[in-house]
């Protein structure tokens, strides 16, 4: 019983920050999102090339 309330508790709260996101953001909130998406890929390329020059080293 405790589990569902917490996880019914989880919804309203990510939907409510949903709700935000998108009322305040408009059509932005695409651009927002692929921006954070741009940088997690940039900073995930970067991890990859550093991890790729050390395994190479070895």
């Amino acid at each position: 019983m405790k589990d569902s309330i917490q996880l019914l508790a989880a919804a309203a709260a990510f939907a409510m920050i949903a709700w935000i996101f998108w009322h305040f953001l408009g059509n932005g909130g695409v651009g927002v999102i692929s921006a954070v998406a741009l940088l997690l890929l940039v900073a995930d390329n970067i991890r990859l090339r550093h991890k790729l020059k050390v395994e190479q080293r070895r």
